[in-house]
């Protein structure tokens, strides 16, 4: 977790509280989050891309072998894709007026996207939004 405060903000038990509330949010709001990622057929891009792995013959479903030993079967069902996801990092910025502003770097495992990571941002009125994918 990073916390950036801008110029002369002094950190204060209020600040330590607005982080808890922040990280309640993001709990809280958990699946809120996850669904922002399905707007852009993101179950067919992992399967799209994991489908260059190493082939194996696993009894009646296709499957793949990832670069990090992960065996991934298809179809990749929303369930699959939602387990798979972890926050790799979470960005606190307050500015001056203490308004925060949040950015979440999440990650798969199974790698699906090969080290390709999703930004999720959250501004001071709580509106959740999917930045995009950065390898």
């Amino acid at each position: 977790m990073f916390i950036n405060t801008s110029g002369n903000h002094h950190i204060s038990e209020d600040l330590f509280e607005d982080i808890i509330k922040i990280i309640s949010f993001v709990d809280e709001n958990k699946s809120i989050i996850q669904e922002t990622l399905f707007k852009d057929d993101i179950l067919e891009l992992a399967e799209n891309i994991t489908s260059s792995a190493t082939f194996l013959e696993c009894s009646s479903d296709e499957c793949y072998m990832l670069d990090d030993g992960s065996k991934v079967h298809f179809p990749i069902t929303k369930d699959d894709f939602f387990n798979s996801l972890y926050i790799e990092s979470l960005t606190i910025n307050f500015n001056k007026d203490n308004y925060s502003f949040i950015e979440l770097i999440l990650l798969n495992n199974p790698d699906y996207f090969n080290g390709s990571y999703f930004i999720i941002n959250i501004d001071e009125n709580n509106n959740i939004e999917f930045i995009g994918s950065k390898d």
